[in-house]
């Protein structure tokens, strides 16, 4: 059987392997998690949270082990993997077994149309089924995590691909569904690369699918899976614009974006690549900036006091390295950085800082996905928009001011999913904010309220019991379309004045109205309307 060598990317290390999934496989795995899906959907919502704090404990207590993997398989160091990998998943936890199960209940409804005004309406909330979701290799842990823990607390069902790059992973979040005692088959793992997702994305009972990469790769997901009418959310990565302004705290935006650049080598697809300064601030800006960048400590993911590690892949090394050359070519300057750390091993490289910018150069285009940060010169807050505008991604962005009127002006000019004002990557580190972006950044949302509600089909139930025709049954008649015609007036453009017309005018016909509504519930949702 073919068989995935993990080799660590700090070292070369082997860190393990796991058995790629025969393809012929996958159609029995997806009919065991419809089996699973089929029982579990009928498990009360309150009893879905049991198995799912049990997970949550289950990864406090291996919190420690469960970074060191990612360290290893990935390269991001230790310490960080605790922050970015594990802190998220417990909030989502916490989230979903307080906040999930109140948005997941029936919900009433109370219409203000006069004509739905005798009857009880309810939305209720149904899984979908047997969902893909396809993982990125950059947040192996988080990302999967929490979207399963959302889909099973959902009453639905998952098959798990994780990256080739990081299938130990992958393996382990299933191991720890298990071991929370979720349904035998409700969450399983599919190994291996586009075969496996293929397979996945042609089986009809997969009714969903989340898939979290780049663009080329989404495009292809969603037209695969338009061909049995799939769910589809996809997260297809950003270039990230972080807007400067000339009244920031120097210091405190430093450190900021310099961070934000560089957490996970900047292999984020929320990092900061392109930062757009007041030319007031630009010198001392980059300054501060080179300041913090200097001070980040590149090394073995495993060792206490790294903050940046490998990148995970020599595709990723090249490519950081063909945008610095391309921004040299086109009048950038390097003020820090630029080279391999060869002295380190095969993919180590240096946070590097380019000053002087300009639209044209790669490195402002296309996503880097790697430890570099581009600055550019603008005159005014809004030439700096319309320049974080004027590209293909809209995940997020950062707005840094002291100034919260200029910051509440701006952000809603942003064309992105989220907004962060003197912070950066906000959004995906509170359970409440949701996730996901604009334009090519991709499609649906993760996380929060509105997140879960892409998991899920909402089901509009409306009761009448009164025993009377509806109005708008045949016959058609005169006094019909007299009715009718009164009434959307009312509907168009509800006043008082216009309320208290058509109520006269409908005063002769209620003897006539009253064979289909309640006089009173109708004129009551007359009422409400005009509130």
């Amino acid at each position: 059987m073919e068989r995935i060598v993990v080799k660590s990317p700090a070292d070369g290390s082997v860190v393990g392997e796991v058995a790629v999934t025969p393809t012929a496989h996958i159609g029995s795995m997806v009919e065991r998690a419809h089996r699973a899906f089929l029982a579990w959907r009928e498990v009360p919502l309150p009893e879905r949270v049991e198995p799912l704090r049990r997970l949550k404990r289950l990864i406090l207590r291996e919190r420690h082990a469960i970074a060191e993997l990612v360290a290893r398989e990935q390269g991001k160091p230790c310490i960080e993997a605790m922050i970015v990998e594990l802190f998220p998943p417990l909030d989502v936890s916490a989230f979903l077994m307080y906040e999930g199960v109140r948005l997941l209940q029936p919900r009433r409804v109370r219409s203000k149309n006069p004509f739905f005004s005798d009857r009880r309406s309810t939305y209720y909330f149904h899984p979908y089924g047997v969902w893909a979701v396809i993982a990125p290799w950059n947040y192996p842990f988080t990302i999967p995590m929490t979207q399963l823990m959302a889909l099973t607390l959902s009453g639905n069902a998952a098959l798990l691909k994780p990256s080739p790059l990081t299938p130990l992973t992958g393996a382990k979040i299933v191991e720890l569904f298990e071991q929370a005692g979720f349904p035998e088959g409700l969450v399983q793992v599919v190994q291996g690369g586009a075969p496996q997702g293929e397979a996945m994305l042609a089986h009809p009972t997969v009714r969903g699918v989340i898939f979290t990469g780049s663009v080329p790769i989404g495009r292809r997901v969603a037209e695969q899976a338009a061909q049995t009418n799939k769910k589809v959310i996809l997260e297809l990565g950003g270039k990230d614009p972080a807007i400067v302004l000339s009244d920031a705290d120097l210091k405190h935006t430093a450190q900021g974006i310099a961070w934000a650049a560089m957490v996970n080598a900047g292999q984020t697809c929320a990092s900061v690549e392109r930062v757009y300064v007041e030319r007031r601030l630009y010198e001392p800006f980059l300054n501060a900036l080179h300041g913090e960048l200097a001070q980040i400590r590149v090394g073995h993911p495993l060792h206490s006091e790294t903050d940046m590690g490998p990148v995970v892949a020599r595709f990723q090394l090249e490519r950081v390295q063909r945008h610095i050359e391309d921004a040299c070519m086109k009048g950038g300057r390097v003020l820090l950085g630029g080279r391999v750390r060869a002295d380190l091993g095969e993919l180590y490289h240096e946070p590097t800082l380019v000053a002087d910018a300009t639209d044209e150069m790669l490195g402002m285009q296309e996503e880097t996905f790697g430890p570099l940060v581009m600055v550019q010169p603008v005159d005014s807050a809004e030439e700096a928009v319309r320049k974080a505008n004027a590209s293909a991604f809209g995940l997020t962005a950062s707005i840094w001011t002291r100034d919260p009127r200029k910051a509440q002006r701006l952000a809603p000019m942003l064309e992105c999913g989220s907004v962060s004002v003197n912070s950066h990557i906000v959004a995906y580190g509170d359970s409440y904010g949701v996730w996901g972006g604009f334009k090519d950044s991709g499609v649906g949302r993760t996380h929060g309220e509105f997140g879960l509600y892409e998991l899920v089909q909402p089901q509009y139930v409306s009761e009448v019991y009164t025993g009377k025709p509806e109005l708008w049954w045949y016959p058609y008649s005169e006094r019909v379309h007299r009715i009718t015609d009164w009434l959307m007036e009312f509907l168009a453009a509800p006043s008082l004045k216009l309320g208290g017309k058509t109520v006269r005018r409908l005063l002769p016909e209620m003897r006539y109205l009253t064979r289909h509504f309640s006089p009173l519930k109708m004129t009551g949702g007359m009422v409400r309307y005009l509130r």
